[in-house]
């Protein structure tokens, strides 16, 4: 029995280093207590156990959540993503991205649908929607800002089916986004 137990440890750690990622420190800036990611034009704090990806630059950047059950049950992993785009025009808005956004996702989301749309601020959007993707029900919680001729994309993904477990503990970390 001892060795079964052993064997099982050995087995279930083995999973949770399998499933760690590694940090290019070369290229991020975190600071602890609290996490904060530090990249150029924009900072988030970092949920507890959450790794960056590697080769993370400014413009595109992934946070990874840890496994949430067994590693080998877990098939998908939770995620906040960064992506920056340069706008052609300053005259480009927030509200003209979130409109060709809503009319795009339909193309790369199968059953799209858009669950909630807000103007926060002058120049913040949020959509949060559903569909399938990559063969999971997903739903996304999306932020769209535009400054300094620059579209910041704030992307945090996990299954539909633990949407409501995990928005009210990923909120605060999203609110935290911020851009300089």
């Amino acid at each position: 029995m001892k060795k079964i137990v052993f064997y099982f440890c050995f087995f279930f750690l083995g999973l949770l280093k399998i499933n760690a990622q590694s940090v290019d420190s070369s290229k991020v800036i975190v600071e602890k207590k609290p996490n904060i990611l530090k990249k150029g034009s924009y900072s988030i704090n970092i949920p507890d156990g959450w790794k960056i990806m590697d080769n993370c630059q400014e413009n595109l950047c992934s946070l990874l959540s840890p496994a949430d059950t067994l590693g080998i049950l877990d098939r998908f992993t939770e995620n906040i993503n960064f992506t920056i785009e340069k706008l052609s025009t300053a005259s480009y808005s927030v509200d003209k991205y979130a409109a060709y956004s809503e009319a795009y996702l339909p193309k790369v989301v199968k059953n799209f649908k858009v669950i909630e749309k807000k103007k926060l601020k002058s120049n913040t959007f949020r959509m949060t929607y559903k569909g399938e993707k990559s063969g999971f029900f997903q739903t996304w919680r999306q932020y769209y800002v535009v400054k300094n001729q620059k579209l910041y994309i704030l992307t945090f993904a996990c299954e539909t089916s633990k949407y409501d477990y995990y928005q009210p503990i990923i909120e605060p970390f999203l609110n935290s986004f911020r851009v300089f």
